[in-house]
């Protein structure tokens, strides 16, 4: 009886290890997503230029960048150990922030803020191979969905509470309750101790941990093939949406609403029908239901663009529609990655994936807002919608080994403590 129930446990992903995964992901999404979304908002009310505002993006950096140095997670330590120091390394960030105002020291701040992204994007790609590590192939849809969930919360945070606190409290007290957040979720990480079994060691001939070892995976470069056309027709199609609604005449406070606590509780509803969809249908089926549902929403606003229909409560509604399409996308497709990464270097092929991911992120952006100025946003959302049916029918070839990863990497089983 005994060795049936650890067999069980050591087999499947408990709610308390999906909770330890939320709260990491939504520690280290915290900060992004207050860089990305909520500091510019800061900034301009601050009066600061556009051109200076525009400059930030360099912060986004290490998220691109951290393929580079994700194999150092994989050769020393552990996971937790890399967490655990990202996370005292962001905490400290918050507390120095508290002292350079954008106002009156800009250029110190984003040093601050580029070396708290530096931390942030290393603590992702270690608590993406503890994710990878801590789940098997029977339990990927409900580590993804904790995932996703856990950054949607850190984007409800970060992107939305951060600014109110800000706005009644000031600067140096809204960074003192960021370090204070980011503190309490690292509660997580003194919990986590036995979530993976301990790598297995190295033996003589065993190829070195990297990036060529990642590449010479044929079934994550197939999987990438899918990845490039899919993402470019997701990122594309969602990253004007803001400027869409601006021109369809919403209001800027009520964006703010919808694309903040509107689109982080969006989110998070839909990451969990993500993680139930695979864990009954399948990753493939999941794939694909999610790729259909992004297609007909952007097809969709194609349609009513093209003939003229359109109104303001038309689009908000299917837009947020759209919100919640993507976040089921990302359950599905990072349960898809995480079966592609060989377990030997789970933190360098996932942030090799994550990077090329955020590379498309920027590029689709820019092919966006050239496609959108020159033709306008039916063709943008026509584009869109292509993009992702060709990845559709991409699918038998691209995806059909996503199965049996888990018998070509077999996952580890997790070890005793005692």
């Amino acid at each position: 009886m005994t060795t049936a129930l650890v067999n069980i446990a050591a087999r499947s992903t408990s709610w308390t290890v999906l909770g330890l995964l939320a709260g990491l992901y939504a520690a280290q999404s915290v900060t992004g997503s207050m860089v990305q979304t909520a500091l510019p908002v800061v900034l301009r009310d601050a009066g600061i230029p556009l051109d200076q505002i525009g400059y930030l993006a360099v912060l986004f950096l290490p998220w691109a960048l951290k393929f580079l140095w994700a194999p150092l997670v994989d050769r020393f330590l552990n996971e937790r150990s890399w967490i655990f120091g990202c996370q005292f390394g962001i905490i400290l960030c918050f507390l120095a922030a508290m002292a350079l105002p954008p106002q009156t020291h800009l250029g110190w701040l984003a040093g601050v803020l580029l070396v708290m992204g530096l931390f942030a994007a290393t603590q992702d790609v270690a608590t993406d191979s503890l994710a990878v590590r801590a789940s098997d192939a029977g339990s990927r849809g409900f580590a993804s969905g904790a995932s996703t969930a856990g950054a949607y919360l850190g984007f409800l945070i970060g992107g939305g509470l951060w600014l109110i606190v800000y706005q009644h409290a000031g600067w140096a007290v809204s960074m003192a309750f960021m370090a204070g957040f980011v503190c309490l979720l690292t509660i997580p990480v003194f919990l986590s101790n036995g979530l993976a079994a301990p790598r297995a060691k190295k033996t003589a001939g065993t190829h070195r941990v990297g990036l060529k070892a990642t590449f010479g995976n044929r079934d994550l470069t197939h999987g990438l093939v899918f990845l490039v056309v899919y993402q470019i027709g997701i990122r594309m199609g969602s990253s004007l949406a803001g400027p869409y609604l601006v021109d369809k005449g919403v209001a800027l406070d009520m964006i703010g609403l919808l694309r903040g606590a509107g689109g982080a509780l969006i989110g998070l509803l839909a990451s969990s029908l993500g993680a139930l969809a695979v864990q009954t249908a399948g990753i493939l089926r999941s794939i694909v239901m999610a790729a259909i549902l992004n297609a007909v929403l952007l097809a969709g606003l194609a349609l009513i663009e093209f003939t003229g229909s359109v109104s303001p409560g038309l689009a908000v509604c299917i837009l947020l529609l759209q919100v919640g399409a993507v976040a089921f996308s990302f359950v599905t497709l990072y349960a898809a990655m995480m079966n592609w990464c060989n377990p030997d270097q789970t933190a360098t092929d996932f942030a090799a994936l994550q990077s090329i991911d955020a590379i498309l992120a920027i590029a689709a952006s820019s092919v966006a807002g050239v496609l959108g100025k020159a033709f306008g946003y039916a063709w943008l959302f026509s584009a869109s919608a292509a993009f992702i049916l060709v990845a559709i029918l991409l699918v038998p070839r691209t995806l059909a080994a996503t199965a049996r990863l888990s018998e070509r990497f077999p996952i580890p089983e997790k070890v005793s403590e005692s």
